[in-house]
């Protein structure tokens, strides 16, 4: 399906005509061009509506998807949900909202249902939609729209935490390996070009020898840095790239790396499993929960949770056992066992979100810490060689002085 643009000729009832202009969501122009002539129309142009060049230009953004779930509770409290998706499309004028709404409002005219017009809007993430398509199955459409809402705030606030930290650290990142690459292709080239005045017996060895000790001690730290900084940069790309093989390297490395493979898996727990219990709550069966989740888990060990209880529990293993495995603790292995039924694995793994939330919290603080020892160690160095450079230019510049004087 695709979106076009069409103008066409209306004839009129005293034997004129008028051109209108229109939208249609057609397989392709063809389609078009027979749906106006069969109702008597007789099309002028026909264009293709593309796609941004861009993704980030496109009008999809997560706070739009707030205004629109907000405005959907607010109006299906006095109207079906599907009426309250068209009073909302009709109501749209920012035109690059009424392109995108296009599709969503030709489905609704065509009699489809409210969760398949809002999937063609392609703006919620799968496990939204799951959300929603349980409760409009379960016919408790309304009630799950909360549960939507809480679940892209929650993914809005982790976003905006991770673009807050990676902000600061990377400003600083950036102002101490600035300072490195200017003292080494700046200022020390510049002190070897200036000397020393100085006549004294062995002076300019003296200098010479301290500029070659600052400047191998400085590229020293700028080749461990960079190659630092280019390493991270390639482990980042690669493994989200590859984040779904559990057997990459990139995810081995992950799963070894101290305090930062643990956060990863606190995190990714916290959020698969929140996620689980607002599917569950949203009345999402146990199967296709799993597998939304196993195609939003990111961390290797925790994929790997997700798909080993999927492979023991169409196994025929019952779900208490089947979930209880590894990477949980075993409180939480022996809170899950206690499960009577499926429905309350909601309350269970939210008790397991809430608790993994606090240990994400722990292995934040001591990340933070680590980080600010060695950016702190990298910064106390670089200081210290800054200003060794500069008591040997002031040197430089004194003994100047007092040869002029002595002269």
């Amino acid at each position: 399906m695709k979106l076009f643009h069409a103008k066409y000729v209306q004839q009129t009832t005293g034997g004129g005509s008028l051109v209108q202009e229109e939208d249609f969501y057609l397989p392709d122009e063809r389609a078009v061009r027979h749906l106006l002539r069969s109702k008597g129309y007789w099309p002028v142009v026909i264009q293709e509506q593309k796609p941004p060049l861009f993704e980030w230009m496109d009008v999809r953004s997560r706070e739009w998807q707030m205004q629109l779930l907000r405005a959907i509770r607010f109006q299906s409290a006095t109207a079906s949900a599907g009426t309250a998706l068209m009073n909302i499309i009709e109501g749209e004028d920012d035109p690059r909202r009424r392109l995108a709404f296009l599709p969503t409002r030709t489905v609704l005219k065509g009699g489809g249902s409210f969760s398949e017009a809002l999937r063609e809007l392609k703006l919620m993430d799968a496990p939204t939609m799951a959300i929603i398509t349980a409760g409009e199955r379960a016919g408790d459409l309304k009630g799950v729209i909360q549960h939507a809402i809480e679940h892209v705030e929650q993914k809005g606030s982790q976003y905006k935490a991770v673009i807050a930290a990676l902000s600061w650290l990377s400003f600083d990142i950036i102002s101490v390996v600035g300072t490195i690459w200017g003292n080494q292709f700046g200022f020390i080239p510049y002190l070897k070009a200036q000397g020393t005045k100085s006549t004294e017996p062995g002076a300019a060895e003296k200098f010479e020898n301290a500029v070659q000790i600052v400047s191998a001690i400085n590229g020293t730290m700028l080749f461990v840095s960079s190659v630092i900084i280019l390493a991270v940069v390639f482990f980042g790309i690669s493994y989200w790239r590859n984040r779904h093989k559990q057997d990459h390297l990139t995810s081995r490395l992950m799963m070894n790396i101290p305090m930062l493979s643990s956060y990863f898996q606190n995190m990714n727990m916290k959020d698969t499993c929140k996620l689980m219990s607002r599917l569950l709550h949203g009345k999402v069966n146990l199967s296709d929960s799993l597998k939304i989740i196993i195609d939003s888990s990111v961390e290797p060990s925790t994929r790997f949770y997700w798909l080993t209880c999927q492979a023991k529990i169409l196994g025929g293993i019952e779900p208490a056992r089947a979930l209880a495995q590894w990477p949980l603790t075993k409180a939480e292995r022996d809170q899950i066992v206690t499960i009577q039924m499926v429905d309350q694995l909601s309350e269970v793994y939210a008790a397991i979100a809430e608790e993994r939330n606090l240990m994400a919290k722990t292995d934040q603080r001591k990340i933070i810490k680590f980080g600010m020892f060695m950016l702190f160690a990298l910064s106390g160095i670089t200081v210290l060689t800054t200003i060794y450079l500069l008591m040997l230019q002031n040197q430089s510049f004194l003994n100047s002085i007092n040869e002029m004087r002595g002269g």
